[in-house]
């Protein structure tokens, strides 16, 4: 049996709609379908809590069920590559904010511009490709306000393009307190976006 008809059965046995199930999950009723369905799969909390709410063994709900094991297995290469993403989008972030200083601050000296800008740019190139090769394996994009805030894609967009304007204009016209202050938000939403999804 298929994971999906699996947890619609044992729901069904234990006299559970989607509604009841999602809210001692604490996760929306439209999942509780994609899990049924099987357009999603849970992660391992969830995994377990479902084992203990349908009194049915995890090597029972994942018998002979090729997709649940394969998207275990994707979410671990995943969880592997988390804390190279927020890294590297940390170092990015810090690497741009001392370029910005050392351009509008022409007496800054020892740190040439051009190095510090190719290791920006080479910073954000490997990210694109981590972003690109878990778009193949079946992973969105990083997408740190969306993920964060529970916001769309547009909003999400429409936030962290205003979000580092602001820094870029904060940097450029040396308001320093104002971007070290937006640097350390950025720094503390990749830390929580790190432990959310390691």
């Amino acid at each position: 049996m298929q994971f999906g008809d699996r947890l619609k059965q044992q729901r069904k046995i234990k006299e559970l709609t989607q509604d009841e199930v999602a809210e001692k999950l604490n996760v929306s009723r439209q999942t509780i379908s994609n899990w049924e369905n099987e357009k999603s799969y849970p992660d391992i909390k969830s995994l377990i809590a479902l084992s203990n709410i349908y009194d049915i063994s995890l090597d029972t709900m994942l018998k002979e069920d090729s997709g649940m094991k394969e998207f275990i297995e994707k979410n671990d290469v995943r969880k592997n590559l988390i804390g190279l993403i927020c890294t590297a989008y940390s170092f990015d972030i810090f690497i741009m904010f001392l370029y910005g200083i050392i351009v509008t601050n022409p007496s800054v000296i020892g740190i040439n511009k051009f190095i510090l800008s190719w290791i920006a740019l080479f910073v954000v190139m490997i990210v694109s490709l981590i972003n690109k090769f878990l778009n193949k394996i079946g992973f969105k994009d990083f997408d740190l306000f969306g993920e964060l805030f529970h916001l769309n894609y547009k909003w999400s967009n429409i936030i962290s393009i205003s979000f580092l304007a602001i820094l870029t204009i904060a940097v450029f016209t040396q308001h320093l307190i104002i971007a070290f202050f937006l640097i350390v938000i950025l720094e503390i939403a990749i830390v929580v976006y790190y432990l959310k999804n390691k």
